[in-house]
């Protein structure tokens, strides 16, 4: 069961790492390709502008995901370390469990959402790409997110509360 997980978490890492690098790389590339031919010869890419919009909020999203494992959101740290192991366990339990319900109900909006807008078939001005697919950025990325959650929950309760450490759970080998 171990090797299960080691490897859907690796294989989101994977996805995150790509979809976060590749979607930031083009969007830069792109802003560049276009401010370029603005100022020096005068024209520009219409659909430039809402092609970067969406590509920085898919890296974003996707990064804020990668976040979650490597332990970047959660900054109670001065609490729980200068707090007895026992309480610090506690608190860091219930509030992983408010971040993982929050994570589940913004995944649950971004499906309703998606969904909404596939019934619409509305698609974006410029690109003309239906805005369920722009949107599917949320529900597949904070679904991510609850995961990497899930998993610093598991990891937290298993450690005894007389060893625990926030380091041990929030800290992840990249």
């Amino acid at each position: 069961m171990k090797d299960l997980f080691e490897k859907l978490d690796s294989y989101l890492d994977y996805i995150n790492m790509t979809v976060m690098t590749v979607m930031m790389a083009v969007a830069t590339l792109l802003a560049f390709i276009n401010v370029v031919l603005r100022y020096v010869f005068g024209t520009s890419l219409t659909w430039a502008g809402e092609l970067t919009s969406y590509l920085f909020i898919w890296s974003a999203l996707f990064g804020s995901a990668y976040g979650f494992k490597i332990g970047l959101h959660i900054g109670v740290t001065a609490i729980i370390q200068s707090i007895k192991p026992k309480i610090a366990k506690y608190i860091l339990s219930l509030s992983l469990i408010v971040i993982f319900i929050y994570l589940l109900l913004i995944v649950k909006w971004g499906y309703d959402f998606v969904m909404f807008n596939y019934e619409l078939e509305q698609v974006s001005i410029d690109l003309q790409l239906p805005f369920w697919i722009i949107y599917l950025c949320v529900p597949i990325s904070m679904s991510i997110a609850a995961y990497q959650v899930l998993l610093k929950i598991i990891k937290t309760i298993r450690i005894p509360a007389d060893q625990f450490s926030y380091d041990m759970v929030m800290k992840e080998q990249h």
